[in-house]
């Protein structure tokens, strides 16, 4: 039996971790897992096999280190990874996200994989500090045995903008546990506070709080809409890493648009009159989408939103900016898929509708972009006809990332055939 190491951050919080997790419970049967991480937080997904927590020194977050510590953590992180590897005779490591790919990059032993979730040219571009990891990926990736990306935009950034050798890469989409989805979405919301809220019309709104999410953009979308739909609330689930900088930001912006913010997280007090409620992480966010009106996504770019995926599953309409990657390969597959709309698209699955231009928060959002989401926005608070048109059909697309042919696909992957 092989000895199978993921290697991740940490193992809660997004698309990478849950796939970890997915992937950790799929193959315990077959092979040895280990799962390594290096935050030291206590939450995670649920998952199989042995999770390993790799101590390090100095703070995580990487804005309190000065150089030296961050280059002592780095440091630190390669030789424990490397006696891990040893240490249990791992014979395939498979790595989420650039420093988990870099350091297992340096450590290679064996068969080593790299998964790529996002798309690298878009977030280095809005991140500047990130601009070095640019040399890092030209570099090294090409090293790896294999490179996996959920999507087709992916791979295609990754060959156009870092010389990546296209051989090198295989497209294995996130599945869905269409069963496990329905089973959690029907359990009942926790408390009689998000019962009530929930008896509103909500625009759901699941993911990190980072920029890249472009979340204020939906502040300025509901501002435009309450005064039309007046039992309308906006609601975030998630949180992301480096939150609260951020979070305090965002936070901020929101009630300089003039709208009352709940922060479920800063203990609040409990106000169902509030305009956007701010509920963090949820272990099971299927039965908020259960309950809401539509998902509203508008972030900068993406690598595969399983979010979107999810809601839809749930039986809940998505409107989704068009941004790389990974909306319109959901949403409208048959199109060309570099093609990005100007005004707003009634594609076969969903809404697609212009993103914002860079994840810069405090740049003005032009008022075209508003408007064709306001309006598409509408459309589905009360066209019952195409709201019911997405609801039926958002199943039906969900089945092509059926769990057994993409489970296949790794397995494939896994035994080095």
């Amino acid at each position: 039996m092989q000895n199978v190491l993921f290697f991740i951050f940490r193992m809660y919080g997004g698309g990478a971790e849950r796939t970890v997790s997915n992937l950790s419970q799929a193959f315990a049967d077959r092979y040895n897992i280990k799962i390594a991480t290096y935050d030291q937080e206590e939450r995670t997904y649920p998952y199989a096999g042995e999770l390993i927590r790799i101590k390090l020194p100095f703070s995580k977050d990487v804005a309190k280190n000065g150089m030296l510590p961050r280059a002592l953590r780095l440091l630190v992180l390669i030789f424990k990874l490397r006696q891990l590897k040893k240490r249990y005779a791992i014979d395939v490591c498979i790595s989420f996200s650039e420093q988990a790919n870099i350091i297992n990059l340096l450590t290679k032993r064996n068969r080593t994989i790299i998964s790529v979730r996002t798309t690298l040219s878009e977030e280095i571009k809005s991140m500047p500090r990130m601009k070095v990891l640019r040399g890092f990926v030209r570099l090294l990736y090409n090293r790896a045995h294999c490179i996996i990306t959920p999507s087709l935009g992916i791979y295609e950034d990754l060959i156009a903008n870092f010389n990546i050798q296209p051989g090198k890469i295989q497209v294995i989409p996130n599945y869905i546990d269409r069963e496990k989805i329905s089973r959690l979405s029907h359990i009942p919301l926790p408390d009689l506070f998000l019962t009530s809220l929930f008896q509103q019309d909500v625009l759901l709104h699941v993911g990190r709080i980072t920029a890249a999410k472009g979340l204020w953009l939906a502040f300025h979308i509901y501002r435009t809409l309450k005064p039309l739909y007046p039992r309308i609330k906006l609601v975030s689930i998630g949180e992301g890493e480096s939150e609260a900088p951020f979070k305090m930001r965002i936070l901020d912006y929101a009630r300089t648009l003039g709208l009352k913010v709940f922060d479920r997280e800063s203990n609040d007090q409990e106000q169902t009159d509030s305009d956007i409620f701010f509920l963090g992480f949820q272990s099971n966010p299927f039965q908020f989408m259960k309950s809401s009106r539509l998902l509203i996504f508008p972030s900068v770019f993406e690598g595969f939103p399983n979010t979107i995926l999810e809601a839809m599953e749930c039986g809940l309409p998505v409107v989704a900016a068009d941004c790389n990657s990974g909306p319109r390969f959901i949403l409208a597959p048959d199109s060309t898929l570099t093609n990005h709309t100007e005004k707003f698209e009634l594609a076969k699955f969903g809404i697609l509708v212009p993103p914002l231009v860079n994840a810069e928060m405090n740049t003005v959002i032009a008022p075209a972009i508003v408007e064709e989401w306001t309006e598409a926005v509408g459309l589905l608070l009360t066209e019952n006809n195409l709201r019911n048109k997405y609801i039926a059909a958002g199943p039906e697309r969900v089945k092509d990332f059926d769990k057994k042919r993409i489970l296949n696909q790794w397995e494939l992957l896994l035994s080095g055939e």
